[in-house]
């Protein structure tokens, strides 16, 4: 029998299995409403599995498993929710995040279904995906994940801009939910926006900012950054925000027609994920996965960003890359010349 030395881990290797586990288990634990169940204190393995009707074994190996990615923490009582766990995870919570998680497992289905056909052959994934943006678990979770700092962020940044103060009008480009369009209003109480989004998708952008109480301050219409123009010196602000990477094989044509729509004087303000800005393999899975939905990539580098948009007239720039713990992408924001 002849016997080969290895040279080499398989561990690191292996690990990668076992590591598919965690967001399965994750989603497990939050139809369990385990993180609602711990919100109201310390609970053993026992008590969560009379709570949730499994098996206490197989729980408790599976609350182990949250544990140990720090998910969850253990304590002399059993199991308690992590200060993370606490903040996004509990419902009810401002920032519960169980919608988000529930859109990215969405764009999971390609990994699950058939991922080898995936990679040999075009699909009509664009289309699916496009189309999902109008269904409310997607704009809702694609709303609860701007919560998790990138609203702050942007909110801040844009009503930091000079001459925030005396702007009226606002384009919201690929706006969907409009939480940042109702933001910014609140920002100032002389704006009105128009959020601009796909045909399926701007009615009920419009009815969302209407039921919250912005109907005689918000609108939206029927766009396709692909195809469309939005007017000529129109508006006083535009805001572009994880829009641009759809766009992004012919991104200097569609900075142009935002920039179209600017006065002089107004501000385009870009949000959108940039290469570095997480860990390469959070990068790398993301990356995948747009590319799985028939995206050209999910992020645009500074010097790209900030290129296309001087190229097009804007300058004056204000940059903000993304800080712990606030969330997000890199902001570009370049005023009309």
């Amino acid at each position: 029998m002849d016997i080969t030395q290895p040279t080499t881990s398989f561990e690191p290797i292996e690990s990668i299995l076992y590591a598919s586990t965690l967001a399965k288990g994750l989603m497990a634990a939050l139809d369990l409403d385990i993180f609602g169940q711990l919100a109201q204190g310390e609970k053993s393995a026992g008590e969560l599995a009379a709570a949730t009707g499994t098996l206490p074994d197989r729980l408790g190996a599976l609350l182990d498993l949250l544990a140990a990615r720090g998910v969850l923490e253990k304590t002399a009582a059993g199991y308690a929710n992590s200060p993370a766990a606490a903040e996004y995870l509990a419902p009810g919570r401002p920032l519960f995040q169980g919608r988000a998680m529930a859109l990215n497992m969405h764009f999971f289905a390609p990994l699950e279904a058939d991922l080898l056909t995936a990679l040999r052959q075009k699909d009509g994934s664009r289309h699916e995906a496009d189309a999902a943006w109008a269904m409310e678990d997607v704009m809702e979770g694609t709303a609860a994940h701007t919560r998790s700092g990138a609203l702050v962020r942007v909110i801040r940044l844009v009503s930091g801009l000079p001459g925030f103060a005396a702007m009226r009008t606002m384009a919201d480009v690929g706006g969907n939910h409009g939480d940042f369009t109702m933001a910014l209003l609140d920002a100032n109480p002389n704006l009105t926006g128009t959020i601009f989004d796909l045909p399926h998708v701007a009615p009920l952008s419009e009815a969302r900012c209407r039921a919250r109480g912005y109907g005689d301050r918000a609108t939206a219409v029927s766009f396709d950054l692909r195809t469309d123009a939005m007017g000529k010196d129109i508006f006083d602000l535009a805001l572009a925000s994880h829009v641009l990477y759809g766009v992004a094989e012919d991104l200097e044509r569609s900075v142009g027609t935002v920039a179209t729509a600017l006065r002089p004087g107004g501000w385009m303000v870009s949000h959108h994920f940039a290469p570095g800005g997480r860990d390469a393999v959070s990068e790398a899975g993301q990356e995948l996965l747009t590319r799985l939905a028939g995206y050209p990539t999910h992020f645009l580098p500074l010097e790209t960003i900030e290129g296309a948009m001087s190229r097009q007239g804007l300058g004056d720039f204000v940059v903000e890359e993304p800080v712990a713990p606030l969330g997000g992408g890199l902001i570009v924001a370049g005023r009309k010349r």
